[in-house]
């Protein structure tokens, strides 16, 4: 009988022993990022990350609007942040989420569309709606989230170019200007709050990630898009872009679309005059009237590449 339990105990020993070992080879889960709720207007906020804590944390900025039917949603950052975003409301309101929009695909900014209801109406643009059902997926579309038994999250309600949600005080209007980060970005204004969501077509005082070769982006169209947001939206006073920590205002976006319009010219008179690519960013400096943007050296180089290329 001391046998058998002696023998039992060695065979517990070296079985938690295994698991030890196979837990110390599982790659650690990245750690849980703070989010930071923001009052912008009445009924308003934005879902924000910390701004002591570094990378893409939990994933684009999230609107979070009350309105006399539920909650409706700008975004909804990267996959596992659902139950964060429901607890973060839940201090504001007892109303259930009744409605996401989404800015366009990207896993950071759709990833948690499927830990809510199946029973939210999700609206997107139809080109983000054609993204969100490809067949295939590649970096950051994000389409595999929605197979399967996940197709139900697909969204049910699309538009073209313009489309208003919800009436007097709760409305908010939806307005498609064209391509520019993805091919379907979708601009989003609060009417009563004069806020408007950009998405990551003004993501923060940086210049864009590009998703041209899988999300159909574009860096010439980026900038038409922007000239012809700060032209046909009206009445906004706030912005809540896509990544920055804190809200901005409407002159930045006027602001930012100069900026960055003033690096297409910058890259097409460079190419008109014979430059290379390299040329024209290691001469390019940012204005000193707009030196709040960074043309962080990467990306710059990515931009002019892109103009040079006619993409």
């Amino acid at each position: 009988m001391r046998r058998v339990v002696c023998l039992g105990v060695v065979t517990m020993i070296g079985v938690l022993a295994t698991v030890v070992a196979n837990v110390a080879q599982e790659p650690a889960e990245e750690p849980r990022a703070n989010l930071v709720l923001h009052e912008v207007a009445h009924n308003l906020y934005m879902l924000a990350n910390d701004p002591a804590e570094q990378g893409m944390r939990s994933g684009g900025n999230t609107a979070v609007f009350l309105t006399d039917s539920g909650v409706a949603l700008v975004d909804t950052k990267i996959y596992g942040y659902g139950q964060d975003i429901l607890a973060e409301i839940a201090k504001i309101t007892p109303k259930p989420v009744t409605t996401i929009i989404n800015t366009h695909t990207h896993y950071d900014h759709s990833g948690g569309n499927v830990e809510f209801s199946d029973t939210v109406n999700i609206v997107v643009h139809e080109n983000t709606a054609a993204q969100m059902s490809r067949e295939t997926c590649e970096p950051v579309t994000n389409c595999d989230a929605f197979k399967g038994d996940n197709a139900v999250y697909l969204p049910k309600t699309t538009f073209s170019d313009r489309m208003t949600l919800f009436d007097g005080p709760d409305s908010v209007d939806l307005y498609y200007f064209g391509r520019g980060h993805t091919d379907g970005d979708t601009w989003i204004v609060f009417r009563n709050a004069r806020t408007l969501h950009t998405g990551d077509m003004f993501a923060r005082k940086g210049l864009p990630f590009l998703d041209v070769a899988n999300g159909n982006g574009s860096a010439l169209e980026f900038g038409e898009t922007l000239r012809k947001a700060v032209d046909g939206i009206p009445d906004v006073d706030i912005i809540i872009p896509g990544h920055n920590d804190e809200t901005l205002v409407w002159d930045d976006l006027v602001n930012y679309s100069t900026f960055y319009n003033g690096i297409v010219d910058a890259a097409k008179a460079g190419q008109a005059a014979g430059q290379s690519v390299e040329d024209v960013v290691g001469s390019y400096a940012v204005p000193i009237e707009l030196r709040d943007f960074n043309a962080e050296p990467g990306r710059l180089q990515s931009v002019v590449q892109y103009v040079f290329d006619g993409q």
